[in-house]
């Protein structure tokens, strides 16, 4: 298979010999170097060359293109554990005082019931 591919800057990548993409850190604007087997020197690629070599090669990036956390992102795929823990934050707070007691009664006599079943080695849950 050919994957043969046209940078905007002009450059002809054979991708079938790629071996890495490397940033370089020193460089003031981002850039990176491409490393393709056979080659005994880096190519050196612009930020958007190396987006363009992301996408043929069907890379994720876990970043956004400043090479920082996506919060707006990340919190997009937080929607749904957000939504059920607003859920039980509201069904908590319409939970009164007597049944929040009573909750905390059985669980001590749940407690209590198993660790009395057990022998003293084996025992789950421990006074407090």
């Amino acid at each position: 298979m050919n994957k043969t591919i046209e940078l905007s800057g002009g450059k002809i990548i054979d991708l079938n010999r790629f071996v890495a993409l490397v940033p370089n850190e020193k460089a003031a604007d981002r850039q990176y170097h491409l490393i393709l087997e056979g080659c005994d020197k880096a190519i050196a690629l612009d930020s958007q060359e190396a987006i363009s070599i992301k996408k043929h090669l069907k890379v994720k990036s876990q970043q956004n293109g400043n090479d920082t956390w996506d919060r707006e992102e990340q919190l997009r795929k937080n929607q749904p554990a957000i939504e059920l823990l607003k859920q039980r934050i509201a069904r908590n707070k319409l939970m009164s005082e007597e049944e929040s007691s009573e909750r905390a009664k059985f669980l001590t006599n749940f407690q209590k019931t198993v660790n009395e079943q057990r022998i003293s080695e084996r025992k789950l849950y421990f006074p407090q």
